[in-house]
């Protein structure tokens, strides 16, 4: 769905106006329901509201991984206007964080799932993309669906959205590495200052 300027420009309108209740210890659960329903009238987008990198707050407008949508969530955010304490993405930027997840399972049961143990392995093609391989065994119960979902979820924390969906074109995970692979590996912990590094000599 391609957006006009008016469109996009009301929509910030109405974000200004309710930039106070918005913020994530206001926000109540009909504001929630009313944002949704506004960012998605300007494209299948996803969305985040948290802590901010320079400003007391962050709205992400993502893509909701599809790289086609990459243009359409940053015209929206381009348009944005200065806002006291908030902040704004077009992408799921990279955390600074300790490398656990919080899952929910059936009956919505919480699940915390660490992954600082992982390991893996970079390959870099001339086209500048990337395969990657993990290494982890507390995925073993979890479907192959379920993992790429992780993977994708560990990805965007450790090297943001934009760069999961531009570079890495395909994700395995293995319980152990082959011969070549375990000379290659190294920690998840890494992976951004190995991935930063690799990009730049692209």
């Amino acid at each position: 769905m391609e957006n006009n300027e008016k469109t996009i420009n009301e929509f910030w309108s109405w974000f200004t106006t309710h930039k106070t209740d918005l913020a994530p210890e206001n926000i109540s659960d009909n504001l929630i329901s009313k944002l949704d329903h506004k960012i998605l009238s300007l494209g299948d987008f996803s969305w985040e509201i948290r802590e901010g990198d320079t400003e007391e707050n962050m709205l992400i407008i993502s893509p909701g991984g599809d790289v086609d949508l990459l243009p359409e969530t940053n015209k929206v955010i381009k348009l944005a206007p200065k806002i006291e304490n908030w902040e704004f993405c077009y992408y799921k930027p990279s955390k600074n964080w300790d490398f656990q997840l919080t899952l929910y399972e059936e009956s919505n049961v919480k699940k915390i799932l660490d992954v600082k143990d992982w390991e893996y392995v970079l390959y870099k093609f001339k086209d500048g993309t990337f395969d990657i391989i993990f290494k982890t065994r507390n995925l073993n119960s979890s479907t192959k669906e379920e993992q790429m979902l992780i993977a994708d979820i560990v990805l965007e924390s450790v090297i943001g959205e934009e760069n999961s969906l531009r570079f890495i074109k395909k994700i395995e995970f293995v319980d152990e590495f082959n011969i070549v692979d375990k000379q290659k590996s190294n920690s998840i912990e890494v992976l951004k200052q190995h991935f930063d590094e690799l990009v730049k000599v692209i």
